[in-house]
């Protein structure tokens, strides 16, 4: 059983950013619960920012660099929050390849939409833990006789099917941790 470990999402993500290998096609190394499992642990890192921050360290925000883009100065919250409503993004593309149609409440509408950089500490962590058991849910409920096969254009990653839509899910997590831990060693951080 292959584990979908930070260090092998990482390497995917080099590879997919080179244009070596399409992120579809790195998904076929996986089954469905083995990303269901790499899901749930890129998720529970991030919970465990969420639930042991506080309110001050969840609206820290990086100075503007030269040159840097806006998403450079994201505060945890804000990646947080990104994160929940982005998932109903893959949810949709998924509910279309099992011939499903949901309505989500909130979708994005761009890369880097609906970051909420001031949610308080009070509502993001029972929100991300919601969302996450809502994802997990859906992944885990995805009947065994899917076409695994079947893709979907995503727009800005090629064609993903059932399978490349949870291993965005994962290193969508893992990208924005890296933000997450650029935040964590700002100078002063979690000082009084």
């Amino acid at each position: 059983m292959a584990q979908v470990t930070y260090e092998v999402v990482a390497a995917i993500s080099r590879r997919f950013g080179a244009n070596e290998v399409p992120l579809e096609v790195e998904a076929h190394d996986f089954t469905l619960a083995e990303l269901h499992d790499g899901l749930r642990d890129s998720r529970a890192v991030l919970q465990s920012i969420a639930d042991t921050w506080d309110d001050t360290q969840l609206h820290a925000r990086p100075p503007l660099k030269a040159g840097a883009g806006e998403e450079e100065r994201w505060s945890a919250a804000g990646v947080l929050s990104h994160l929940c409503v982005t998932q109903n993004w893959y949810m949709l593309n998924m509910d279309r390849l099992l011939g499903q149609r949901h309505h989500y409440a909130s979708m994005p509408q761009g890369l880097g939409d609906q970051a909420q950089h001031e949610m308080p500490k009070a509502q993001l962590a029972p929100l991300l833990r919601a969302s996450t058991g809502e994802l997990l849910t859906y992944i885990a409920a995805i009947p065994a006789t899917a076409d695994l096969e079947a893709t979907r254009d995503s727009r800005f990653f090629g064609d993903l099917g059932l399978r490349g839509w949870v291993l965005l899910a994962i290193v969508h997590d893992y990208d924005h941790l890296g933000q997450l831990r650029s935040i964590a060693r700002m100078a002063g951080f979690g000082e009084e």
